[in-house]
């Protein structure tokens, strides 16, 4: 059999695994050492625990993540500030609107993020919910803001220039796509049954 200067050797001949003839490779098993069985045979008396201790008792030991009574490390991590996790710090991560970006919209329009990214003036953001900040001065004159938060001094300044503001609601995977599509009533839905039996 050919083979190039840098592989192994290759055996003529060697059999093919099959399940019928898979073995652990020699050395990489041992037998189960018994304890208890006499000092000659190297873990009599003890066992390999030693003489005292919790550790050396029937059922001794501690959980998993226990420290011996102090704060464990599992729950000192949430209370690290900056770190959204854990139930004792909760935050919320928003994709930022700024007002200085509301400005390029046209007046009387309604404004949401994919309004102003169809706009070019804005991009894709990591989270799925916005927020509007107070950033810079706002121009626009009568919008309709759609966001799932806003500043007060962003609901201000919109306000002030005869805007409105629409919050909606804080899903973590929220779509605008599905917020659209649920507009409309499924046929079979009580609104669309209601709405049908008001027409006739």
């Amino acid at each position: 059999v050919a083979r190039s200067v840098n592989s192994r050797s290759v055996q003529v001949g060697a059999e093919r695994f099959r399940l019928n003839n898979l073995a652990p490779q020699e050395g990489a098993t041992h037998r189960k050492k018994r304890l208890g069985r006499g000092y000659s045979a190297g873990k009599g008396g003890s066992c390999g625990r030693g003489m005292r201790g919790q550790n050396s008792r029937s059922g001794g030991g501690v959980r998993t993540g226990f420290e011996g009574g102090q704060t464990p490390l599992y729950r000192r991590l949430p209370k690290y500030p900056g770190r959204p996790m854990g139930p004792s710090h909760q935050y919320t991560r928003y994709g930022v609107i700024s007002l200085d970006t509301l400005n390029e919209m046209p007046d009387n329009s309604v404004v949401d993020f994919p309004a102003l990214k169809n706009a070019r003036l804005m991009t894709d953001t990591k989270q799925n919910i916005h927020k509007v900040l107070g950033n810079g001065q706002l121009q626009a004159k009568g919008l309709t803001v759609r966001a799932h938060a806003v500043s007060d001094s962003a609901r201000k300044a919109i306000e002030d220039n005869g805007g409105t503001v629409e919050l909606l609601p804080k899903y973590r995977h929220f779509s605008y796509e599905k917020k659209e599509a649920r507009k409309t009533p499924h046929p079979r839905s009580r609104k669309a049954r209601e709405a049908a039996k008001a027409k006739n």
